[in-house]
C-alpha cells in the first residue's frame, strides 16, 4: 500500500526584531523544533534598533563679576565739513530662480522571519498470512515507514539539513511487545515475527517515535522539544489450527 507523502506549508511574514536576536542581524539565525507533534523549521535576519544614547546635559559657567567702567573726559567736538550728496547708481534687481529641492527617501528596516511545517511520512501495517493466521504458528509483520526521513529545506538564504530515524514499537494486542529500528518484512526475509496462543481478533498498534538533528553551514545541532510520534492500527483475525486424528 502507498505511502502518505508529507506536505510543505510555507508562511513569508516581516516582523519586527525582538532584543534577543541582535546577533541575527548581519547572519540568518535558524531553529529546528517539535511543536504539535509537528516539525517546525524557522529563520530570522534583519537589522537591530541602534542603542538610544542619553543626551549630556552641560553646566552653565559661573559668570565673572563685570568691573565698573572709568568714566573718561569728553572731548570738545570738531566740527567736520558737510559733505556733498553724491547720487546713487540704480540697481536693477535680480530675476529670482525657483530651485527645486529633492526630498531623500527615509530607509526602514524590518527583519525577516520565514516559517516551514513539515509532515512526516505515515506508513502503514502489513501482516502474513493476511487470510486467516493460525494459532501456534508464526505470523509476519512489516511496515513501509522509511528508517531514515532526511531533506534538504532552502529558508531565507540558507539551506538546513534535517536527519530524523524512527524507532518501532510494537504491540501485537495480546500483551507482547517487541521494539526495534528495523522496518521488517514478509516471509522468508522477516525479522518482526509473532506466534499467537490462542484465536481471537487482535489490535495490533505500531508506534513510530522520531529524533534527530539537523544542520547548517556545517554546523550539527539537536532538534529540540518533545520526540514526533506516529500511531497505526490494524486488526487480526487469528483461528485454531484445524486438527485431524490418523492411524
Amino acid at each position: 500500500m502507498a505511502i502518505k507523502r508529507y506536505q510543505i506549508i510555507l508562511v513569508l511574514f516581516l516582523l519586527p526584531m525582538p532584543a534577543a536576536a541582535a546577533d541575527c542581524v548581519d547572519k540568518t539565525c535558524v531553529d529546528v523544533f517539535t511543536e504539535d507533534n509537528q516539525l517546525i523549521i524557522t529563520a530570522q535576519k534583519g537589522a537591530a534598533k541602534p542603542a538610544t544614547k542619553k543626551p549630556v546635559v552641560k553646566q552653565k559657567p559661573t559668570p565673572k563679576p563685570t568691573p565698573k567702567p572709568t568714566p573718561k573726559p569728553t572731548p570738545k567736538p570738531t566740527p567736520k565739513p558737510t559733505p556733498k550728496p553724491t547720487p546713487k547708481p540704480i540697481v536693477k534687481p535680480k530675476p529670482v530662480v525657483a530651485k527645486k529641492v529633492i526630498a531623500k527617501p527615509k530607509t526602514t528596516t524590518a527583519s525577516l522571519s520565514d516559517k516551514l511545517v513539515k509532515l512526516l511520512p505515515l506508513g502503514e501495517v502489513n501482516f502474513q498470512p493476511e487470510a486467516d493466521p493460525l494459532v501456534n504458528l508464526p505470523v509476519y509483520f512489516w511496515t513501509q515507514t522509511p528508517t531514515r526521513f532526511t531533506a534538504l529545506v532552502p529558508i531565507l538564504d540558507v539551506v538546513v539539513y534535517v536527519n530524523l530515524t524512527p524507532t518501532f514499537t510494537w504491540s501485537f494486542g495480546d500483551g507482547a511487545l517487541f521494539i526495534t529500528t528495523i522496518q521488517g518484512a514478509p516471509f522468508p526475509i522477516g525479522g518482526i515475527t509473532h506466534t499467537y496462543k490462542s484465536s481471537d481478533d487482535y489490535s495490533v498498534n505500531l508506534k513510530v517515535t522520531w529524533n534527530g538533528s539537523f544542520s547548517v553551514n556545517g554546523v550539527t545541532t539537536p532538534i529540540s522539544g518533545n520526540a514526533i510520534t506516529q500511531s497505526i492500527n490494524r486488526t487480526i483475525a487469528v483461528a485454531k489450527a484445524p486438527t485431524r486424528f490418523t492411524k
